[in-house]
């Protein structure tokens, strides 16, 4: 699509009869720098630290995901904009597409424009710092000069004419947007449905470093509504578990059922709850017991030992 723009932004040359520039308020301040190179380099400044990262992460697979998902859906959303609306090029030296534009390679390309892949490159590897940096003096410092590799390579493209300024910003408002949104629709569709688990937690459900406590963990499951197995939170076998806990003799249920989030609340707010829980659930007509444990059953007498044998006797 970038060499279908430039061939439409030569049509603009051909009407006009020269070269012409839109006016930008950014090229008013900054001078012209002829060093094209450098928006290349700062593509690589920011990629091989990134890259590292990457290696370095106890979660390497989820953050590689994160970071080719949003730039990618960065830049379908470029591929959208860049052959839409075609504008003059800033640079005068660029050079125009010739012959067919399915084959034709060609860097830094007239018409290449809105919007800038430059600086897509560096915010998305900003976003990453920010989200996956180690949460120490050393991650902090390498956030702040991800952050400012990141301004310097926005100017440094202005400066070389590689972009216009708007291309620029809508880079700098797309890039975040991107990332936010990946995260989104990996937390609430891939991560709380128990999906690709193996690559949000390669060694064990809830578990984002190797030094989390067994209680993180749990309070990580608890929060996604996942049990131990990386399984969808599941009411009956909630119940089931009680019930196995109480005829082994085990006066206090498992970690697992007691501190999922229901059995902090009040009784009546847990007997609700877990009656709504059963009665959305895909109970089979086997398990229709448990229905009736979730209208009279004391969750606070089963935690300590008790229960009337009518509770009992009715599972």
């Amino acid at each position: 699509m970038a060499n279908v723009a430039s061939q439409r932004s030569r049509l603009i040359e051909d009407a006009l009869g020269t070269r012409y520039t839109l006016p930008d308020v950014f090229f008013e301040f900054i001078g012209i720098l002829e060093l094209l190179w450098m928006t290349d380099m700062f593509d690589a400044l920011m990629f091989v630290p990134t890259a590292l990262l990457v290696m370095w992460h106890e979660r390497p697979w989820r953050v590689v995901s994160r970071l080719l998902l949003a730039w990618g859906l960065a830049s379908l959303i470029r591929i959208t904009t860049v052959a839409i609306t075609s504008v003059p090029d800033p640079r005068p030296s660029c050079q125009y597409v010739e012959g067919n534009v399915f084959t034709t390679f060609t860097l830094h390309r007239c018409g290449d424009a809105i919007y800038s892949g430059h600086t897509l490159i560096f915010v998305v590897c900003a976003m990453m710092w920010t989200s996956f940096a180690p949460k120490n003096l050393v991650g902090r410092v390498m956030t702040t000069c991800a952050w400012g590799l990141c301004i310097a390579g926005s100017l440094i493209v202005i400066a070389n004419r590689a972009h216009y300024t708007i291309d620029v910003l809508l880079a700098w408002y797309i890039a975040p947007g991107a990332w936010y949104t990946v995260a989104w629709f990996w937390y609430w569709h891939i991560t709380k449905k128990g999906r690709l688990l193996k690559i949000e937690f390669p060694v064990e459900v809830g578990r984002h470093r190797d030094k989390d406590t067994p209680e993180m963990c749990q309070h990580r499951r608890v929060q996604l509504g996942l049990m131990p197995d990386g399984t969808p939170y599941d009411p009956v076998a909630m119940y089931l578990n009680l019930m196995r806990s109480e005829e082994e003799g085990d006066l206090v249920p498992s970690l697992e059922v007691r501190e999922h989030s229901i059995f902090n609340a009040p009784i009546s707010e847990k007997r609700d709850t877990l009656k709504a829980d059963l009665s959305s659930s895909s109970v089979s007509v086997k398990d229709e017991s448990c229905i009736v444990i979730a209208e009279d059953f004391d969750m606070n007498n089963h935690q300590h030992g008790g229960g009337s044998s009518r509770d009992r006797s009715r599972f």
